[in-house]
């Protein structure tokens, strides 16, 4: 078996970048009510049980980092997964640490 390439330097720190901004358990279960279709804030903050405004902040950093895209219809956004990394995060999450 060969030896796996060294991947690039920018592409680990954009990684980390990435799963720290995962790392909150609030990001990683707005991802997770995003898996099952495009929702707006005021979806969210019901399933969640969490304030809108802390619900908009971690929509803000997921955004930031390309993780969620938001949709306009008219004056709601509505929020989807924008990069399906992020699922196979919750995929990994699920296999190994849900038992």
């Amino acid at each position: 078996m060969s030896k796996p390439s060294a991947l690039d330097p920018k592409i680990l720190k954009h990684c980390a970048a990435a799963l720290r901004t995962l790392s909150h358990p609030d990001r990683l279960r707005i991802v997770e009510a995003l898996e099952k279709g495009p929702l707006d804030v005021s979806e969210l903050t019901a399933r969640l049980r969490r304030p809108q405004a802390a619900v908009s902040q971690h929509l803000m950093r997921l955004r930031a980092h390309g993780l969620v895209a938001a949709e306009r219809e008219g004056r709601v956004a509505r929020y989807r997964v924008a990069h399906a990394g992020c699922l196979t995060i919750l995929g990994c999450i699920r296999s190994h640490f849900a038992k």
